[in-house]
């Protein structure tokens, strides 16, 4: 009896270890995609069971157009409304259906605001009007409950191409993958925490020529109406029926867009009109103007707004929110703690349109980067006081004012200065970021032919421009990428500045 209860022990403990690691294995191959892309879809789903209990008033779903416009930090820093933004790339209304569902097992939220671009035929071959890998992208991280499981089975008996024991072992249809692992695949929890945007995806292009003879619609022009793709109208349909079995308010939108026509935001408007539901059409004449908003200058193409016309965007249905659906604003932590986090962001989508050396430098001070600064040659002849101000204010010292023909190397990173050294002689700086992992040199000298020598390299790669003047490297310590490599001619008076 003895010995089968122990054989039944180390049995039972070697199912445990097995489950453990084979877990893990799953984890390890399946793709994610977090804060150093454009589309963090892994942090967007992770993050969100992070939130606090009840915490979140408001819902955002919806597809791409969505993630890229409705901005929680801002609509909480103006009207103390705390929002969460589910949207993700492609997401038709069977996905957003789902996470709904999902989301109401932790919050409890007045109003939901769904994005309804993908209402619309788009991917007029796929059964759910999305590409597999979108669907997946959505629904790998959703933890295992009756609700992930009868999402996967509706997705399966809707879209026969899907398995449904590729949704429960993933390593089946991920195990291509495992000779292509990177970083992210072993900084999970570590990068899967960066969740401060609460679901946003900023993008900071700019559309210009190809928006500029974009008009918003006069609404009474056409009473045409588009026709809806049957299986969203089904499953949006679904949403609006659990808004209103939970008490929630369904405000139906479509986001600026070229790709949007004035058929679209008329069926959704006759949707809303039949169905006792909300529309905020952000393309009519109306809501465009009272935002000030210019496609050409607040989109990134012709589908998603960037991050400043997101900030239009979210200040209105912000207002929307508050004295239509008399939202009362709070204040809670998790959105007060990720104010400075907002700025950074901000800050960052400005850098790479910014063209002179003083408000650039002004940029760079957040804790998230570190800066490497090498001169190249003569650097002094036109350096301004006031450029010499805001390398103070980042932490520097060096009186750089009449130094003719000096070297110079700044390293500063997580707020601290690394070294700051000035010399006639060589100066170089070898250290190491991201706890020893990623090596870092800078160096600033003069060959025996007194030509200049500079060198600034990040891992195994050269970043310096090496051109005369001020060479400036900026890095991410938290995705660990670059984020620009300038230079700024300040031996000259115009400063001209290069990338």
């Amino acid at each position: 009896m003895k010995k089968n209860l122990g054989f039944a022990a180390r049995a039972v403990c070697f199912l445990l270890i097995f489950a453990v690691c084979f877990s893990g294995y799953c984890r390890l191959v399946t793709p994610k995609f977090f804060t150093d892309i454009a589309w963090p879809t892994t942090t967007t789903f992770a993050g969100f069971y992070d939130m606090e209990k009840d915490s979140v008033d408001v819902l955002f779903l919806g597809s791409s157009h969505g993630v890229t416009t409705f901005l929680p930090q801002e609509i909480y820093n103006q009207y103390g409304i705390t929002s969460y933004n589910l949207s993700c790339e492609q997401q038709g209304m069977v996905t957003s259906y789902y996470w709904l569902k999902e989301a109401l097992r932790y919050q409890k939220p007045k109003a939901v605001v769904l994005e309804c671009y993908f209402c619309f035929p788009y991917m007029v071959d796929e059964p759910l009007n999305s590409e597999e890998s979108y669907t997946r992208k959505a629904l790998d991280f959703m933890k295992w409950s009756p609700v992930k499981a009868e999402a996967v089975r509706t997705i399966c008996e809707i879209d026969e191409k899907q398995d449904v024991w590729n949704y429960y072992f993933p390593n089946d249809r991920y195990h291509t993958r495992w000779e292509n692992l990177d970083r992210n695949d072993y900084t999970y929890r570590d990068m899967a925490s960066h969740f401060e945007l609460k679901g946003f995806a900023p993008l900071y292009f700019y559309l210009g020529e190809a928006g500029e003879n974009f008009e918003p619609y006069d609404m009474g022009a056409t009473d045409d109406a588009a026709q809806m793709q049957p299986l969203m109208r089904e499953y949006l349909d679904k949403i609006n029926g659990l808004c209103r079995e939970e008490g929630i308010s369904l405000i139906l939108t479509i986001t600026p867009a070229v790709s949007a026509n004035i058929e679209m935001c008329n069926a959704v408007q006759a949707y809303a009109d039949e169905n006792g539901c909300s529309f905020v059409n952000f393309n009519s004449q109306e809501v465009y103007r009272q935002m000030d908003y210019e496609i050409a200058k607040d989109n990134c193409d012709d589908g998603h707004p960037n991050i400043w016309g997101a900030v239009k965007v979210s200040r209105y249905i912000g207002e929307v929110l508050s004295e239509q659906f008399e939202i009362a604003g709070k204040t809670e932590p998790q959105w007060e703690e990720t104010r400075e986090d907002y700025d950074f962001i901000m800050d960052y989508c400005t850098l790479d349109h910014v063209g002179e050396i003083e408000p650039y430098l002004s940029l760079l001070n957040h804790d998230q980067y570190t800066v490497v600064i090498a001169s190249k040659d003569e650097f002094t002849g036109a350096l301004r006081e006031s450029t010499v101000a805001v390398l103070k204010e980042l932490g520097l010292s060096a009186d750089l004012i009449g130094q003719e023909g000096c070297n110079y190397i700044a390293v500063i990173s997580g707020g601290e200065v690394l070294s700051e050294q000035i010399s006639f002689d060589r100066v170089e700086y070898r250290g190491a970021l991201r706890n020893g992992y990623v090596p870092l040199y800078a160096l600033s000298a003069k060959d025996e032919w007194g030509n200049g020598l500079t060198s600034i390299r990040i891992g195994e790669e050269e970043e310096s421009k090496n051109q005369s003047g001020l060479n400036v490297v900026v890095y991410n310590n938290q995705t660990g990428k670059i984020v620009d490599s300038v230079w700024f001619s300040t031996y000259e008076p115009e400063n001209a500045m290069g990338r």
